[in-house]
């Protein structure tokens, strides 16, 4: 399946919705692409909603479920999907093993997936399509090893997975309080690029050997470097900087980290701030300016910049105009 951007054609407009059902057959078919079907198993009146954002080959939802339901589906081939409970109250299986919080949860597979949910049920879901899941992936074949082409539960890094909870909710939160924020293609970039590095720690496989050598993470470094400051206006993504490398972000983080002791991300947001700092001079207010160089976050925006130069973008802004 090609990706818009490869063909040329412009990229879908981002989706924002919001919904509540009273019957499981109508919730199970919001989400597009899942092949599902619900089977209510206790007694009560259904009751769930579905929050969903959808933008650059990427898909989070919030299910909210009362009532316990028997789920059974296949996502589509070459997608992948995953699950983070919010809630659980009371018992979960989830393809023939107890399900809770902690774990995991891993949709996509050839053999589909089969979930018997709680009674009062949340789940955090992320959805990559093909083509976002390849540009992801492409150049790391280690990185979808670690899923592998089984549904199933996954018991890995519990901080890590925090922090990709952390994340998404709050890619969710901010655009459901300022959908306009979704028109900037430089913040759908921004937020893509957000995601991945969370769900990358998540995923990154473990006491893996680095065969670059410091050589060639100075090169590595070095080039990627050249690439961003070839343009500042707008700084590409870690996501961009992988695709034009051609390497994964592993590769990319490990390089950074022996060649500069910070990781990729970091020194893009230094990067950014600075060109913030600078576009604050002429911009017409403050959203703008960070808008513009995909800031999203603005509480995290303010503090990342009063953090960097001992003041807050308003004051900065203030004193230039």
């Amino acid at each position: 399946m090609a990706h818009p951007s490869d063909t040329g054609q412009p990229a879908p407009p981002a989706l924002l919705s919001h919904a509540s059902f009273a019957d499981a057959d109508e919730q199970a078919a919001a989400l597009t692409g899942w092949n599902q079907s619900y089977l209510q198993l206790s007694r009560g009146a259904f009751g769930g909603e579905v929050r969903q954002l959808e933008f650059a080959g990427l898909r989070l939802f919030v299910e909210s479920l009362r009532e316990s339901v028997y789920q059974t589906g296949q996502i589509r081939e070459g997608a992948l999907a995953l699950g983070l409970p919010l809630q659980v109250d009371g018992p979960s299986v989830f393809c023939g093993a107890p399900s809770d919080a902690g774990a995991l949860h891993v949709f996509s597979g050839e053999s589909g997936f089969e979930f018997r949910s709680s009674r009062r049920h949340v789940m955090l879901g992320l959805e990559l399509d093909e083509a976002a899941w390849r540009r992801c992936g492409q150049h790391d074949p280690a990185l979808q090893a670690r899923l592998g082409a089984q549904a199933g539960l996954r018991r890995l890094d519990g901080a890590a997975q925090a922090g990709l909870r952390q994340c998404l909710t709050g890619v969710l939160d901010t655009v459901e309080a300022a959908p306009a924020l979704l028109q900037s293609p430089a913040v759908q970039a921004a937020m893509l690029d957000t995601v991945m590095e969370q769900l990358g720690r998540v995923l990154a496989p473990t006491g893996c050997v680095d065969s670059v050598g410091t050589h060639g993470h100075w090169a590595l470094t070095r080039r990627a470097r050249e690439l961003v400051h070839a343009q500042l206006d707008q700084p590409p993504t870690v996501l961009a900087l992988c695709e034009q490398l051609g390497v994964s972000r592993r590769t990319l983080q490990n390089g950074f980290q022996t060649a500069l002791g910070i990781s990729p991300l970091a020194y893009l947001r230094a990067v950014r701030l600075n060109a913030a700092r600078q576009a604050l001079k002429t911009a017409t207010s403050v959203t703008a300016a960070a808008t513009d160089l995909g800031f999203w976050h603005f509480g995290h925006f303010a503090h990342d910049y009063q953090q960097m130069f001992g003041e807050l973008p308003s004051e900065a802004f203030r004193r230039n105009h």
